[in-house]
Parts: structure tokens; sequence; C-alpha cells
């Protein structure tokens, strides 16, 4: 549940209700559980989202890069994906030099994929934020 619940509250921009959560996440990695099960989501990618939203930026960069690795080797294409977008809002959020460049990248990667497995729901959530970024970068 902790990982629905911290997911949840991201996506309803209720971040710090989010990162309230981090230090739960940080516990579940320490157990040593790496994916969780019905939800098939990786504890990296719970803690990454919980520390951007406590915008803890270099713990939400590495549990998001450990994540990755962990989803590239299975392999899993979704978890892959979801963790671009993840780390795309993370990089929106943090708005450090070069962050936004880098988040158009990984939104276009997502929707790609999302494209590509039918998951519109998903598509319209990503195309959204990346219309945004492409707005905010116009009107710099």
């Amino acid at each position: 549940m902790l990982a629905l619940v911290i997911e949840g509250f991201a996506m309803l921009d209720e971040r710090a209700r989010a990162a309230d959560l981090y230090p739960l996440a940080r516990e579940l990695i320490n157990t040593g559980a790496v994916v969780l099960w019905p939800v098939s989501r990786l504890t990296q990618t719970v803690a990454g989202v919980a520390a951007a939203a406590a915008h803890e930026w270099k713990a939400a960069e590495d549990h998001f890069q450990t994540a990755l690795r962990q989803a590239e080797s299975f392999p899993n294409r979704l978890e892959q994906t979801e963790i671009h977008r993840f780390h795309a809002m993370m990089l929106i959020d943090r708005t450090a030099g070069g962050d936004r460049e880098k988040a158009q990248t990984l939104l276009r990667e997502a929707l790609e994929t999302y494209t590509s497995i039918g998951m519109p729901r998903h598509r319209e959530l990503t195309q959204a934020l990346l219309d945004q970024t492409l707005a905010d970068s116009r009107a710099i």
C-alpha cells in the first residue's frame, strides 16, 4: 500500500504528504525488498518519488538511477517508462540548469512507450507534462 499511497499523493499534487512518507520508503528499501507485488513497482522507484516530493534531489536522482538499472536488468519495459516519467516530474520541480531539456527527453521516450504498449491515459498525462515544459521553455 505504501507504494500506491506515495504515487497517489504525487500524482494528486499532494507532494508534501508524499514527502512525509519518504522515511518509510527508505525503511522499505532497507528490508531488502526490490519489487512490490501485485503492483509490480520497484521500491527504488517509490523512494525516488517520495524523495523528489521531499525536495531531496540527490537522493531522488540516486533512487531513480538505481531503479532504472534494476528495471533494465529484469527487463521491465513498463517500469522503465514509469521511472522516466517520475524522474521527469522531479526535474521539472527542481528546475536546475539543463533539467527542463532532460525532462523533455525522458517524457518523449515515455510517450513512445506508452503509445506502443497501448496506455492512452498515461500517454495523456505524459503529453500534458511535455506540453507544459515546452511552453515554459518558450516563455523564457
